[in-house]
């Protein structure tokens, strides 16, 4: 007895697909490696496109010329690993390494170290000369006994 699920024309579709089945294998597989085979250039293409455009931020936030993105190694590929070979070629391609960002600071600390900074240069070159002899020149240059009291902290001199 048939029943509702019994298809008597599925066997002749499981025979006609048996008789072509490597065929239409090699072709699904001669398609599946086209696809994979352009998926993989496009891949490629993005993966350079993406990376050239990450050494070019890097270098445009360093303040370094484009035309070094041509020197830089494939395989420097992140923006850590670019900042690593910028730090190491600095002085090859004539461009400071980069410092440290910090903080932005305030008006007042600006001022503070445009002070000190006056202050270091003022002072670097200046002749400081010891106590002593700073003493000693003045003793010599004395003129007069009040002269030598002044210096000495003397103000009167005693006389019996």
């Amino acid at each position: 007895m048939a029943n509702q699920y019994d298809d008597e024309d599925d066997d002749f579709a499981t025979e006609e697909t048996q008789q072509d089945g490597p065929a239409n294998l090699r072709k699904a597989l001669k398609r599946a490696e086209k696809e994979k085979k352009e998926l993989a250039e496009q891949l490629a293409s993005i993966q350079a496109d993406l990376r050239n455009r990450s050494v070019k931020d890097v270098l445009a936030q360093k303040g370094v010329p484009d035309k070094v993105a041509k020197f830089i190694p494939g395989d420097v590929q992140t923006p850590e690993q670019v900042d690593a070979w910028l730090a190491e070629n600095a002085d090859v391609f004539g461009f400071q390494k980069a410092e440290a960002e910090s903080a932005p600071i305030s008006d007042e600390e600006a001022t503070n170290r445009a002070a000190y900074q006056r202050i270091n240069a003022a002072t670097q070159n200046a002749n400081t000369p010891t106590r002593d002899a700073d003493l000693m020149a003045k003793i010599t240059g004395a003129k007069s006994i009040e002269d030598l009291n002044a210096l000495t902290g003397n103000a009167s001199q005693r006389r019996r």
